[in-house]
């Protein structure tokens, strides 16, 4: 067994990292580095998780890193730890006892490349993502393929133009000798996940989703922008502003003007970003109201 550093960034929420230390536990697959990094500047957090966790190496980093800066911290204690291969694992996300040691099977044999499992909802068991694309053109930084879950049926590599997040996928080392680490300067917080993915892309690394394994994703503290028919208008103008969403117009900006295939009409992507955004939020809030009204309590 080749032995492979799970970066694990934690910020806040404690039950939802001892949910994903314990499924670690339960991996069959045994010859595990973790690699927690803590930078939530909650010192009692900290002091829980060394004393219950002491198998962690446990990285202290600032509040201000945010996911990208935070990660990028645990890859490159990793490497100098001499990683030859590095799972990336949100805190949220939950492995099952034989979903490493597929991802690895499959990693030796596709070579240098990004290996990633099946995402399901940790609530409902469901398919939540297989593949995933982009269409910065029509304003869709991220597009998935849910169609494709008879896939699901026979184990096998699929080819994918997008994977999502840092849940669960198996990178080698070389990769990030060859893209560098995730982009914290531009997409600190959200969207440098699908930068990384598409410059592996560029440099002719291919991405993979293995269909026999998966991890579940407790989203429910994901995004304040995950549920927006329940926000008001206060809290819908916030989710434009607030890095915690992944409507962010900075982060959304950014991941536009980088990866737009009309570099000088950039703006236009995020504009009907934008746009669809709002719709579905007025949408939503027109039928939650129709609901509330139709059945008063």
């Amino acid at each position: 067994m080749d032995k492979i550093h799970i970066i694990i960034p934690v910020f806040t929420g404690w039950n939802e990292t001892q949910r994903c230390l314990n499924a670690l536990r339960a991996s069959s697959y045994r010859n595990l580095e973790i690699v927690v990094v803590y930078h939530g500047g909650d010192e009692d957090m900290k002091k829980a998780l060394e004393a219950a966790y002491p198998e962690a190496h446990c990285v202290i980093g600032p509040p201000t890193l945010w996911w990208a800066g935070a990660t990028n911290l645990g890859i490159r204690t990793a490497l100098a730890r001499g990683a030859k291969s590095v799972m990336l694992l949100n805190h949220d996300c939950y492995v099952g006892s034989d979903t490493i040691g597929r991802l690895q099977n499959h990693a030796q044999s596709a070579g240098q490349a990004v290996v990633a499992p099946v995402q399901r909802d940790f609530a409902t068991n469901q398919v939540t993502a297989v593949t995933a694309g982009t269409c910065f053109l029509l304003g869709f930084p991220t597009l998935v393929f849910w169609w494709q879950e008879e896939q699901l049926q026979t184990p096998q590599l699929l080819s994918t133009r997008l994977i999502l997040g840092g849940r669960g996928a198996l990178i080698p080392a070389e990769v990030f000798a060859r893209v560098g680490l995730f982009d914290e300067v531009n997409l600190p917080s959200y969207y440098s996940d699908h930068d990384f993915y598409l410059r592996c892309r560029q440099r002719g690394i291919p991405l993979l989703i293995a269909t026999d394994c998966a991890v579940s994703i407790d989203n429910r503290r994901t995004t304040i922008a995950a549920r927006p028919g329940e926000l008001n208008w206060r809290e819908f103008l916030e989710t434009l502003r607030l890095p915690r969403s992944h409507r962010n117009l900075r982060d959304l900006t950014q991941i536009f003007r980088l990866h737009h295939p009309i570099r000088a009409i950039y703006a236009t992507g995020v504009a009907l970003n934008l746009l669809r955004y709002c719709l579905i939020y007025a949408y939503q809030r027109l039928k939650n109201r129709i609901v509330a009204y139709a059945n008063p309590s």
